[in-house]
């Protein structure tokens, strides 16, 4: 009899402590909102949360660099849209100084609008992105495009910024563009080509011969703008494309870490509820055969 007594009594003491280690367990998970309270209560949802807070830490990296990527790219598509419209200046200016019915002092006239637009190709070239250095420039903030003032000019050849990394496995993209890319074609410096044509005319050019022979010129140093634009307008776009991808994955990363990590507060409670009603019941129980003698148990 004293072994099935000692027996009631540690089963029933089992049993309301592991009662109330589960009360106490839901009040927890109510209070701070999560399931577990440290990575040893569940090793292998411990382990799927810290690589969400890898990724998720990796995601703020790729946000960062694809904001500024974004915007500069963003600035050099609107710069690259004024150059197209300079460039296309140029050449109703250069086809109208090719027509045999102009005369010299005609010429002249559009060979000092010509000097104008390469004034303003030169000061778009210079232009400074969003941290105050020349978009088209180099890291070390050097001029993109130098007028040496005795028709040629010197340009930079190497981006302000290298490719940066935009999401996982090796994926990045070049953020800036060169102004050597942008005024020099296959045909040879656009600036200097159109500096040497600006001089011509202002020197009372009489045939209009070398206004005709720069046009081809011309017209290729417009394709090379537009193929740069192009190029900045399709890196925007992935740009775009990858923020969203970025967006979307964060988004489903939120919602599967809360479906392991978050508690569902109604379960919890009606859980709670449950466990304290049986807690009670058992405490209850336990209390009366306790004070059972062996007289009233055979009784």
């Amino acid at each position: 009899m004293q072994i099935s007594s000692n027996l009631l009594y540690d089963r029933s003491a089992a049993r309301m402590g592991a009662l109330m280690t589960t009360a106490t367990k839901l009040q927890t998970q109510i209070a701070t909102g999560k399931k577990i309270s440290s990575p040893s209560e569940n090793v292998a949802v411990a382990q799927q949360l810290a690589e969400f807070d890898r990724k998720d830490a990796d995601a703020a990296a790729f946000k960062t660099n694809l904001d500024l990527a974004g915007s500069l790219l963003k600035q050099a598509d609107g710069t690259m849209d004024s150059i197209t419209e300079q460039m296309q200046r140029a050449t109703e200016l250069v086809n109208n100084a090719a027509t045999d019915t102009l005369g010299a002092s005609d010429r002249k006239v559009i060979g000092d609008q010509l000097q104008s637009v390469i004034a303003t190709l030169v000061s778009l070239g210079n232009t400074n992105d969003l941290r105050g250095q020349p978009l088209f420039g180099s890291a070390a903030g050097t001029p993109a495009v130098i007028d040496n003032k005795d028709g040629t000019f010197t340009y930079n050849t190497a981006p302000s910024l290298s490719e940066v990394p935009i999401g996982e496995n090796g994926l990045s993209i070049q953020p800036t563009e060169t102004a050597a890319r942008i005024f020099t074609s296959s045909k040879g410096d656009t600036l200097a080509m159109l500096s040497a044509l600006a001089t011509a005319l202002q020197a009372g050019e009489p045939t209009g011969e070398k206004a005709r022979a720069a046009i081809d010129s011309l017209k290729t140093a417009s394709d090379q703008v537009s193929t740069v634009q192009a190029s900045v307008g399709a890196r925007g776009a992935r740009v775009d494309l990858q923020q969203n991808l970025l967006t979307n994955a964060g988004v489903d990363r939120a919602e599967l870490r809360s479906t392991l990590e978050d508690t569902d507060v109604t379960q919890a409670y009606t859980e709670l509820s449950k466990t304290m009603t049986i807690l009670s019941a058992t405490q209850a129980s336990f209390s009366k055969l306790s004070q059972l003698s062996l007289f009233t148990y055979l009784r």
